[in-house]
């Protein structure tokens, strides 16, 4: 079966992306403020309750946040792996948001839910599947024209 395969990026497509880029940002921002606060509060002789736990959380941020550029920047090439990726991490975001709900960050896990429902949704909608299939699909024809 033949699918029509845009040449251009489709514009939902565009604007999730936008959404990543914003997510890999407030990500690396929210592990450099996390680990600043630590040493801040260190270098004070303050404690510091559960501090691998909370070191831990920095470092997951920078590694979510390095994901998200790294996909949203092969995302034009149309590498398969993107968009798996990105559905993945947007599901974690929602598990996130769910237990920032819970434990009483209001607003703010609100709308990281929101952002990650929607960049999920349109990563498994038929313009972000037509978009990232093309990529298999020019493998496929190279492949078959040299009987491997």
């Amino acid at each position: 079966m033949n699918v029509q395969v845009p040449d251009r990026m489709p514009g939902a497509v565009k604007f999730a992306l936008v959404g990543v880029w914003f997510q890999a940002v407030i990500n690396g921002l929210g592990g450099w403020w996390l680990l600043s606060l630590i040493n801040t509060r260190l270098d004070h002789g303050q404690d510091v309750s559960h501090l691998g736990l909370v070191r831990a959380s920095a470092y997951f941020s920078f590694a979510v946040a390095a994901v998200l550029a790294l996909s949203a920047l092969y995302a034009p090439k149309r590498f398969g792996w993107v968009r798996s990726t990105l559905v993945a991490v947007e599901g974690l975001a929602i598990l996130g948001a769910l237990f920032g709900l819970f434990s009483g960050t209001g607003p703010s896990a609100l709308i990281g839910m929101a952002l990650a429902i929607w960049i999920g949704s349109v990563m498994l909608g038929e313009r972000g599947r037509n978009w990232f299939h093309r990529q298999a699909d020019a493998h496929d024809e190279r492949t078959a024209d040299y009987g491997t």
